[in-house]
């Protein structure tokens, strides 16, 4: 057991800060610091300085108390790195600390001063690196995105035989446990609780023209949870449905317009799925959706001919298509099609997938809705799967975006890739260059 907490006095540990690293905390740093709950959860936005406070919490309570163990917790390997090597090298930077400390960096983080252990676990999907351990602190980084069980079932119990303390600190996400345990702290019903929320811009240390820029690249509800740190209600659905309802023209049919400039994105079919065209006139603003084509159960020449005609159709001037798995053969076979036998002069580009490509693909849409940025018509395929996605948290702690069960993504798909040539193609007036794109696949 360390030595007793009896009398703490948490602000003497941020004189400690100042001795040893002359470390100043900004004012909300120093709430959140000298704040004494044997529960703290802070609902943070971004850029406000948490790894620093962390460590620093985190260094000097290992320094005040020898024989104390301090674990810290994130989603991820990385993570869990990130606010272990900021300790190590604050301890690192004074000479006498240095002298008596002993770092091991591989497989884990485990820095161990005089009689005091802090490490760094991973969550996993079930806690695994964490059982068999008990701590006096645990601190969790990123606590939204790390499981429900692994906080009721893994952590509160390595907890429970010290009489430790839980940190738990995030940008929110979902209405989850950490939901939970930062209203039981503002809402005083349980007095071992002590909850904040701080804002990015409650650090006086970032530019207010670096959040104003923020704000107009991100959705509301974005920005919100991002900056603002806020519990949105609609926080699982990555397109709120004010945003959906603003985007739909009044009238039921497809326009072409009187614009020359068109691109196209395409999703194809996998088992019982649809593939899906879109195509958009981004020679206007805001840019339209012109045409949607979705069908199925359709063998590979047909959905390639059934493409291919929409293109000529339209003059499409670039098509960006999926070219993950089943994609790759489908677009040589439209590539082939499209240049060789009807000689049409369009650039192709196949994406492919990966949870971050595909997340910068969904943002982009969300933002350009939110922005109104994208219209279309009241077509119900389309406007129910823009209702229905959702981001999903992993059971290893990752972020990425799908369909609600039950319910198709294609169209929102095939929107995304349109979506995302139109800032390159809308001043291009349709022309092409002499087939700059058909020597390789570019993905994203």
């Amino acid at each position: 057991m360390p030595t007793s907490r009896k009398g703490l006095n948490p602000a003497r540990r941020i004189d400690l800060a100042r001795e040893l690293w002359e470390w100043e905390p900004h004012p909300t740093q120093r709430e959140w610091l000298i704040d004494d709950h044997p529960v703290k959860v802070a609902a943070c936005g971004r850029r406000w300085g948490k790894t620093e406070a962390a460590a620093v919490d985190i260094a000097t309570y290992g320094i005040a108390y020898n024989g104390s163990v301090q674990i810290i917790v994130a989603p991820t390997y990385d993570q869990s790195k990130l606010i272990a090597s900021t300790v190590e090298r604050l301890m690192l930077a004074n000479d006498r600390i240095r002298a008596q400390l002993h770092i091991t960096r591989t497989p884990y983080p485990d820095i161990r001063y005089r009689g005091s252990r802090i490490m760094a676990r991973t969550a996993d999907d079930d806690g695994r690196n964490l059982r068999g351990h008990s701590a006096d602190r645990v601190i969790v980084d990123e606590a939204a995105f790390v499981r429900d069980a692994v906080i009721d079932e893994v952590i509160g119990p390595m907890l429970a035989d010290r009489d430790g303390r839980l940190v738990m600190v995030s940008t929110p996400f979902g209405k989850n446990h950490f939901y939970r345990a930062f209203m039981r702290g503002v809402g005083g019903g349980d007095d071992r609780c002590g909850a904040f929320r701080f804002p990015s811009w409650s650090n006086p240390h970032i530019s207010a023209e670096y959040i104003d820029y923020q704000r107009t690249v991100m959705s509301d509800r974005q920005f919100s949870v991002e900056y603002e740190a806020e519990f949105v209600d609609d926080q699982n659905s990555v397109f709120p449905w004010e945003d959906i309802q603003s985007a739909i023209e009044d009238g039921p049919a497809l326009n072409r317009g009187a614009s020359s400039v068109y691109v196209a994105g395409v999703d194809w079919a996998r088992y019982s799925d649809y593939t899906v065209v879109v195509v958009l006139d981004v020679g206007v603003t805001p840019y339209r959706v012109v045409a949607l084509d979705r069908f199925n159960r359709m063998d590979w020449h047909s959905q390639v001919e059934r493409v291919a005609d929409l293109m000529r159709c339209h003059g499409v001037s670039c098509l960006a298509a999926d070219q993950t798995s089943i994609g790759d053969p489908m677009l040589e076979i439209l590539r082939n099609r499209l240049w060789g036998e009807r000689g049409m002069n369009i650039d192709i580009e196949g994406v492919v997938f990966t949870n971050t490509s595909k997340r910068e693909l969904i943002d982009n849409l969300a933002a350009g809705l939110a922005h109104g940025e994208v219209k279309f018509p009241k077509v119900e395929s389309l406007i129910q799967e823009l209702q229905f996605y959702e981001y999903e948290l992993t059971e290893f702690g990752n972020v990425r975006t799908n369909a609600r069960r039950g319910y198709n993504d294609d169209c929102v798909i095939a929107l995304s890739l349109a979506l995302r040539l139109a800032s390159r193609y809308r001043f291009a007036g349709g022309a092409h260059t002499s087939g700059h794109m058909r020597d390789s696949a570019r993905g994203w």
